[in-house]
C-alpha cells in the first residue's frame, strides 16, 4: 500500500527561523510580526512549542535566551514536547549565518499557505459529500471566499523606507503633465471637467456613493459616468438591479444617439435620419467595453466573485457600479439581523473589493425622506438610508440636488431670509435650465465628503428624455457660482 503523502512543510527551515531567533533578538521582532505558531508543521509539535514560548516572552518584554525560553516551556508543561534544553541549543549551534533568514521565513509562511489551502478544498470537498446543498451558487459563492481567505492571509507587506517612497513618488512626478483636460486625471474620468477637478478622477480603491431621492436621476447618471470612462477605452462593469440588460442599453443608445427614450420604447416619432442615428450608436456602443450583469437581487459574494474573474479578463478594468446597492442581498444568516447590519456588511466588501482589486466602485444608494422636509432641501451625510456605515466606508460622496423653485407665500405669510435666498438662487438655475432647452433642468451633484480631494458643487444640465447629463457653460457657471456666493455673504454674520 502506498504511503499517504504528507501535507506540505520544510523542517529545516523551520529550524533556521527558530535558531535565528535564539540567537539574535531583531530577529525575533521580524519573526513574531510575520509568523504565528501554526504556520509551523501540525507534526513538528516542538517547533509550534519553542515559537510559542518564545512569542510570550517577546509580548512581556522579557530577555530571550536557552535558558529563559526552557523557564517558559517548563510553566506551560511543554519541556517534554519541545526536547529543551538540548534541542534549542542544536538549533542554535545550527546556525552560521543571518543573510538567508528572510528567505527561510519566507519559505515557512508558503509551506504553512500551501497546506491550508489543500485543507480548505479537503473541507469544501468533504461538505460538498456529506452536507445538504440548497442553492448550488451559494456552495460556489462560500467555497470561493474560503480559498480566497486563504490565499490573502499573508499579504502583509513590510514597512517601506521614506527613500523608497520618495523615490516612488518622485517618478510619478517627473512623468506627471499639467492638468489641464480630462485626459489628465490621475484616475477613471468622470466625463465632467468641474468633477474631475474635485475628485481628480475616481481612483483605484475608492468606494464611490452617488445618493439621490428617486425621480432625481441618480441611474442615469451613474450611466452615464459609466460611458464616459468606456467612451475613454477604459472596461467597465455594471451591475443593474432594477431593470434588465436590454432596457440599460436603450438608455445608453438614447443618450449617444440623441433619440429621446420614450421613442426607442413605444416606436413613436422615430424617422430614418432617428433610425441612423441609432444603428450607428449600437455600432458604437459594441466596441465599447462595457460589461452588464442585470441579476435580479444578485447576492453579495456572487457579485464579488463576479468582479475578480472580470478583472482576470480585463486587468485594466476601470469601474464598477452597483446600481443600487439597497437591493444587494446578503447571506440568510445576516438577514436574520437587522438591516442596518445587513447594509453595513456590504458597504465593507465594496471597499474591500476596491481595495483588493486597485479599482473604483461606485455604488448608488437612497436618500431618506428628512431631505424633502429641509429648508432649501439640501440632501446631508446623515440622510444616507439604513446606515452610516456607508459614510464611514465611503472615500467619497455624491449627492444629487434638484433646486425647485416654491411657489410665492400666500396669505400674506413671510419668507425667512433662509427661503428668500434660496428662491433667488433656484430662479438663478431655472433660468439658466431653460435658456438651455425646456427639456433640460439643472441639477446639482453636492460632493459632501471627499477623501482626497476638496468638496464642492458640481451643477449639470440634466435632459431626462435623453438620459444625458451635460456640463454647463463657463459663463453659466459663473452666474451660478456669483449668486451662490451672495446666498453666502448674504446669511454671513456681519464683523460689525
Amino acid at each position: 500500500m502506498a504511503k499517504e503523502k504528507q501535507l506540505p512543510h520544510n523542517t529545516e527551515a523551520e529550524k533556521a527561523v527558530l535558531g535565528a531567533m535564539i540567537r539574535s533578538s531583531s530577529k525575533v521582532s521580524e519573526a513574531v510580526a510575520k509568523l504565528d505558531e501554526d504556520d509551523f508543521f501540525e507534526e513538528n509539535a516542538d517547533h509550534r512549542a519553542i515559537f510559542g514560548a518564545i512569542y510570550r516572552l517577546y509580548n512581556r518584554g522579557d530577555v530571550i535566551d536557552p535558558q529563559t525560553i526552557t523557564n517558559e516551556l517548563i510553566n506551560s508543561k511543554e519541556l517534554e514536547i519541545s526536547g529543551a534544553p538540548e534541542y534549542l541549543m542544536e538549533l542554535a549551534d545550527a546556525i552560521v549565518t543571518f543573510e538567508n533568514f528572510d528567505s527561510y521565513v519566507k519559505i515557512v509562511q508558503d509551506q504553512a499557505i500551501l497546506r491550508r489551502f489543500l485543507l480548505t478544498l479537503d473541507d469544501i470537498s468533504k461538505a460538498y459529500y456529506t452536507k445538504e446543498i440548497g442553492e448550488i451558487s451559494d456552495f460556489l459563492a462560500q467555497s470561493e471566499k474560503k480559498i480566497t481567505e486563504v490565499t490573502e492571509k499573508r499579504r502583509i507587506g513590510d514597512f517601506q523606507r521614506a527613500d523608497m517612497v520618495a523615490g516612488k513618488l518622485s517618478e510619478e512626478l517627473a512623468n506627471l503633465k499639467t492638468a489641464t483636460t480630462d485626459d489628465t486625471v490621475t484616475g477613471t474620468p468622470t466625463g465632467f471637467t468641474k468633477l474631475n477637478v474635485l475628485t481628480h478622477g475616481f481612483q483605484p480603491g475608492e468606494l464611490i456613493i452617488l445618493a439621490a431621492r428617486p425621480g432625481v436621476g441618480k441611474t442615469a447618471l451613474s450611466l452615464n459616468l459609466a460611458m464616459n470612462a468606456a467612451n475613454r477605452d477604459v472596461p467597465v462593469a455594471y451591475f443593474s438591479l432594477e431593470m434588465p440588460a436590454t432596457m440599460l442599453f436603450k438608455r445608453l443608445v438614447s443618450n449617444d444617439a440623441n433619440v429621446k427614450f420614450d421613442s426607442l420604447i413605444t416606436g413613436y416619432g422615430l424617422n430614418g435620419n432617428a433610425r441612423l442615428n441609432i444603428s450607428q450608436s449600437c455600432a458604437r456602443l459594441a466596441q465599447r467595453k462595457i460589461y452588464i450583469d442585470d441579476t435580479s437581487g444578485i447576492k453579495l459574494l456572487d457579485l464579488v466573485a463576479k468582479c475578480r474573474k472580470l478583472k482576470a479578463q480585463e486587468p485594466d478594468l476601470g469601474l464598477i457600479v452597483v446600481d443600487y446597492i439597497g437591493l444587494v442581498t446578503t447571506s440568510s444568516k445576516t438577514k436574520s439581523e437587522s438591516r442596518q447590519l445587513e447594509v453595513q456588511m456590504i458597504s465593507q466588501t465594496l471597499k474591500k473589493l476596491a481595495l483588493d482589486l486597485k479599482v473604483p466602485v461606485l455604488g448608488v444608494a437612497q436618500l431618506n425622506r428628512n431631505v424633502e422636509q429641509r429648508i432649501g432641501g439640501e440632501p446631508q451625510l446623515s440622510d444616507l438610508r439604513e446606515s452610516g456605515s456607508i459614510e464611514q466606508d465611503a472615500d467619497i460622496v455624491l449627492m444629487l440636488h434638484e433646486t425647485k423653485v416654491e411657489e410665492e407665500p400666500k396669505n400674506g405669510k413671510k419668507e425667512n431670509v433662509f427661503e428668500k435666498q434660496d428662491r433667488k438662487v433656484a430662479e438663478v438655475q431655472n433660468k439658466i435650465a431653460n435658456a438651455n432647452g425646456d427639456d433640460k433642468k439643472l441639477v446639482t451633484i453636492l460632493v459632501r465628503k471627499n477623501r482626497s480631494g476638496r468638496q464642492g458643487r458640481v451643477p449639470l444640465l440634466f435632459r431626462k428624455d435623453y438620459c444625458r447629463f451635460d456640463s454647463l457653460s463657463t459663463e453659466a457657471n459663473s452666474e451660478i457660482e456669483a449668486i451662490e456666493q451672495e446666498r453666502i455673504n448674504y446669511l454671513r454674520p456681519s464683523e460689525d
